[in-house]
């Protein structure tokens, strides 16, 4: 019988779980992408489906599907194991060890929470009132498992004590606090009163902490308030939605950003299911990261309010900055896309298909600011267009931009163009991504290391050819590599997490050769004329020390032996042109 660790590899497809983290696009047999876990232009991040194993060749990382999750989650083996088991729908025994810990223990309880707080909805005819008349059907307040805190002190608390946790545990997980009276009946209190509750996920769909709307009460306290910072929650890494959001964002390569949670809520209900919210938070460099993993292109809708204006333009600048193809949504009809969406779902799709590139948005701004003032236009330009423009890492999107500011501003380009390389943007160009993991490789490998590692790609991947080699090798390789030599010669499991890494890295160079065997022989004389020009830099080395030393007898064999390998070397390589 085998494990619950075999069971869960053989039922969790390894190019389905990366992809729905990143895009993926198919190379041969094999899948690549750029890699998520450092800073990269050209994809070296690769999956291969027969090894079951992903491997970045310009960081290094690479693994398992276990290996995958816990990196890029920031998690270790254990919960990455429960994430792994429930998606391949296999059970673990609950006595596990493994399985076990506080971030595991706060999971539940806050699953217990949610649970709690929709069985209060259901019970709560005001506040489905309320959400009913925002525009949410009943199947939306399910699916999405809204819910209601009561007015009350410890309504939560007491529901979460009958379930065995302690009040300790409630606060670690944002929902209790401390209380800061002395005197007070009860040390901890709920943290959410008299609000309606929009459950908030991790992007594996776990419920990690919550956002609540005020209802029906008068409170000091915000309009919305949100779970703090936990080990659970990170409001500047979790995106409101994105765990159903981002397949849609890959398949249609775009994700749609907006501000609220109604506004997602109201979105996916009209079937735009590409669409997340920030939560409590500003859109930030790890929102991004996240996004861009799967979508290159971003469409913003924020308020038309201040404070809507004010978040957008920071974000606009993220996005620039990161390398997105910023689009930003003009929302017609209401304040924000809840209320436009309420009112009618055909007004926000129509105005997701007319969403403007971010400059032509903001060309357009102008106009109808200051009308036919083309001085005002100008001279607000300056500030408000150009800025953006420089943020391009392209110079291309550049030059268009440029030339079309040109036709507004009635100007040419030239100065338009001389106020650009005034402008000093920070990142301009660059990548604004937050790097959550960062991989140090080990010290740089020598000639010889590496065409050693390519053979035995090579003999890993094509298991049964007829190369020949076999003893031969075993003369030429060095002593850190020959136990792997042995392994995939006798065509055992020993060393198979590097054999497949190699395995890979063979297939990916050598795939579309001709002729196997001749790339292999061609290797084989490589290393061969490594091996001996390993021996030759030994020999001068020895030379140097016998003549400092004086020891003629011995000065003499070394340069006896210098000249044997140095004609040696001379024919392996005659050999190899000839055989060019």
């Amino acid at each position: 019988m085998s494990s619950p660790i075999e069971e869960i590899k053989k039922r969790v497809d390894i190019v389905d779980l990366i992809g729905s983290y990143i895009r993926l696009s198919k190379a041969g047999a094999n899948f690549k992408a750029v890699c998520p876990f450092h800073n990269e232009k050209t994809p070296s991040f690769y999956v291969s489906p027969a090894r079951e194993i992903w491997h970045c060749f310009g960081c290094n990382a690479g693994g398992d599907v276990f290996r995958f999750v816990m990196t890029i989650e920031g998690i270790e083996f254990p919960e990455a194991l429960d994430m792994l088991a429930q998606r391949a729908g296999v059970v673990l025994k609950r006595e596990d060890p493994r399985i076990s810990g506080e971030r595991k223990r706060l999971l539940n309880l806050v699953e217990d929470a949610t649970k709690y707080f929709s069985s209060e909805l259901l019970e709560n005819s005001e506040a489905n009132k309320y959400l009913y008349s925002r525009g949410l059907k009943e199947e939306t307040i399910k699916d999405f498992r809204l819910g209601f805190a009561a007015d009350g002190w410890e309504n939560l608390l007491k529901h979460l004590s009958q379930k065995g946790y302690k009040p300790e545990e409630a606060a670690k997980a944002g929902l209790a606090i401390l209380s800061s009276n002395p005197d007070a009946r009860t040390k901890f209190y709920d943290r959410f009163r008299s609000r309606i509750m929009f459950p908030i996920a991790d992007t594996s769909g776990r419920v990690v902490g919550f956002s609540g709307r005020i209802f029906n009460k008068e409170t000091n306290e915000g309009k919305y308030i949100n779970t703090p910072n936990t080990v659970l929650y990170d409001k500047s890494k979790i995106l409101y939605l994105w765990d159903r959001a981002k397949n849609d964002a890959r398949k249609e390569n775009s994700c749609i950003v907006v501000e609220g949670q109604m506004d997602a809520l109201m979105s996916h209900q009209a079937g735009i299911t590409n669409t997340v919210a920030t939560s409590g938070t500003a859109l930030g460099s790890s929102h991004l990261f996240l996004i861009k993993r799967l979508a290159s292109k971003l469409l913003l809708a924020f308020d038309n309010d201040e404070a809507g204006e004010t978040a957008s333009k920071r974000a606009y600048e993220l996005a620039l900055d990161s390398g997105f193809e910023v689009h930003v949504i003009n929302v017609p009809e209401g304040k924000d896309p809840a209320e436009t969406l309420a009112l009618d779902p055909v007004l926000w799709t129509g105005a997701i298909k007319n969403a403007k590139p971010v400059i032509a948005f903001f060309l357009d701004n102008l106009g109808k600011k200051f009308g036919g003032d083309l001085h005002k236009i100008r001279t607000e330009a300056r500030t408000a267009v150009l800025p953006y423009i420089a943020r391009f890492s392209s110079e291309i999107e550049k030059a268009h931009w440029i030339q079309e500011t040109s036709k507004v501003l009635q100007l040419k380009e030239e100065p338009l163009w001389e106020e650009i390389k005034k402008i000093s943007v920070l990142g301009r160009g660059g990548n604004s991504f937050t790097k959550e993991v960062k991989f140090v490789d080990v010290d740089p490998k020598t000639r010889r290391h590496l065409v050693e590692e390519r053979i035995l790609g090579m003999l890993k991947w094509k298991a049964g050819l007829p190369f020949g080699v076999g003893e031969n090798l075993k003369n030429l390789f060095s002593k850190e590599n020959s136990l792997m030599l042995e392994s995939v010669l006798a065509g055992n499991s020993d060393f198979e997490t590097e054999l497949s890494k190699l395995s890979l890295e063979a297939e990916l160079l050598y795939g579309d050769a001709d002729n196997m065997e001749e790339e292999v022989k061609s290797l084989v004389s490589e290393l061969e004329r490594e091996v001996v020009r390993a021996k030759l830099e030994s020999l001068s080395e020895e030379i140097r020390k016998t003549e400092a030393a004086g020891e003629g007898e011995k000065l003499a064999q070394y340069l006896k032996d210098f000249q044997d390998e140095s004609r040696k070397l001379n024919y392996l390589w005659q050999e190899a042109k000839l055989k060019k």
